[in-house]
């Protein structure tokens, strides 16, 4: 297997005269940051690189604690991390986790290598190692697992609330900031299709300590998880096919494009990279020698000017003004039933008219004889009616007066009788009080708000 070179260039002043350290390793390995070390893990021996010295330790010579997993185990199929202070390999296509004890690696997962996280994004919270997402047996996953370091199992980190929920993604681009992480720019599988994969440009919100969903729209531009894409601050860079370099800033969700041939084009996929200090470690492809050699430059040497800066999140104005909208439309529908409502109801009527000398409540004629038609007009052409002017509407000539009392006294209750009935009101609608010139004289009074005569009705 051929030999690879390592050569070291550390740029501290932007231009500056560099440094040359011969790095080497026999086969493939696991290289990757945990600050402050780069590590490299190849079969049967590993060492570090602290940064910023750049100091490289001697190679360290390890065995397994099961001597049978020393042939099947391949470094550029895991992850490292480091959580207590301990470092772990984490299988990348699932089940495995090792943690390297000096110069042993000893297995203390409880599972198997079940290849059904492929392509998943790994990372650490909350001193557990998780994975969300992946492929695997013509399936996506859109959940999260984490390994448990108590139980030495995996398990299951399921979501509790949300409108919605991300279909399965892999090889999906993460962004992570404290409790919130965002997925955007992955591949999903068809509905339909289980053999088609499709290019999706969603972006998914989760906060890991809510265990809450929520979807942001789609990016502007779809860039795929390139191996080199990696996260600093609030900024996610990532290299396109066209050898453009974008860095979005999760600040103000917007985006900008550099193009740097000259970096872009050599950039390897040997180790992801890392900024320290405003300055970027990167492999590169030297073409020239056909050797990988380790670069340290400025940030702004390594992006150069910007081409262009734009919004991340298309703007969705369904999503960004649904609510304002659905709240117009409410009042209109709110609005418009009321309208309805007043105009073609059947309303109840509430006063009494005349017609042609009748009376009527809304179309229905009202059946009141003679005198009591006598009595209603003459109460609601006078506001107080004397006892004496009511006994000459209703008397009878030649019976005793007592006898005309009664009449009287029984036409008014008749009409407070048919009134309320007629009205559905519980209200006396003729009431009689004592005069104010006279207390032993009686006035009585018609309660006027419930009739709307006319004048010509008053004059018959």
């Amino acid at each position: 297997m051929k030999k690879l070179f390592y050569l070291l260039l550390v740029f501290i002043y932007f231009p500056a005269q560099s440094e040359g350290v011969s790095l080497s390793y026999q086969g493939q390995a696991l290289i990757q940051y945990a600050k402050p070390y780069i590590y490299i893990i190849e079969k049967g021996q590993y060492k570090t690189i602290k940064v910023p010295e750049m100091t490289e330790s001697k190679p360290v010579i390890y065995t397994f604690s099961d001597t049978t997993l020393a042939n099947k185990f391949t470094p550029e199929n895991y992850n490292l991390f480091t959580l207590n202070k301990r470092i772990y390999l984490a299988n990348n296509l699932g089940g495995e986790v090792f943690e390297l004890r000096g110069n042993l690696l000893v297995r203390i997962d409880k599972s198997f290598e079940h290849k059904m996280q492929i392509n998943s994004q790994i990372f650490t919270y909350d001193n557990r190692i998780f994975k969300f997402g992946g492929y695997g047996f013509w399936s996506a996953r859109n959940f999260f697992t984490y390994f448990d370091l108590n139980s030495k199992e995996w398990e299951a980190y399921t979501p509790v609330q949300g409108d919605k929920i991300p279909p399965g993604l892999f090889d999906v681009n993460q962004y992570k900031d404290g409790d919130n992480i965002t997925y955007f720019n992955g591949i999903t599988i068809n509905t339909y299709d289980n053999l088609k994969f499709e290019q999706t440009r969603d972006i998914w919100h989760f906060n890991l300590r809510t265990k809450t969903w929520k979807y942001k729209g789609k990016t502007a531009l779809f860039f795929g998880n390139n191996p080199q894409n990696f996260q600093y601050k609030n900024y996610y860079f990532a290299f396109n096919e066209e050898r453009r370099i974008i860095r979005v800033n999760f600040s103000d969700d917007t985006y900008e494009i550099f193009s740097n041939e000259a970096v872009s084009s050599k950039i390897s996929t040997k180790l992801k990279p890392f900024i320290e200090d405003d300055r970027i470690y990167f492999f590169a492809n030297n073409h020239a020698s056909h050797d990988i050699d380790l670069v340290v430059v400025p940030l702004a040497s390594f992006l150069g000017n910007p081409k262009e800066k734009n919004n991340f999140i298309e703007t969705d104005i369904w999503m960004e003004y649904s609510a304002y909208i659905l709240g117009l439309l409410g009042l209109l529908i709110v609005g418009f039933v009321l309208y309805a409502w007043q105009k073609y109801s059947p309303t109840k009527a509430s006063k009494i008219t005349d017609k042609h000398g009748i009376l009527y409540l809304g179309k229905a004629a009202i059946n009141f004889d003679e005198i009591e038609l006598k009595v209603i007009k003459y109460l609601l052409k006078h506001d107080d009616v004397p006892n004496s002017e009511l006994l000459e509407l209703v008397e009878q000539k030649g019976v005793h007066f007592s006898h005309n009392i009664r009449v009287k006294n029984d036409i008014l209750n008749q009409l407070n009788l048919k009134l309320k009935a007629i009205l559905q009101v519980d209200v006396n609608f003729i009431i009689f009080k004592k005069s104010d010139t006279d207390s032993r004289l009686k006035m009585y009074r018609l309660n006027k708000q419930y009739f709307k005569v006319s004048e010509e009705f008053l004059g018959d």
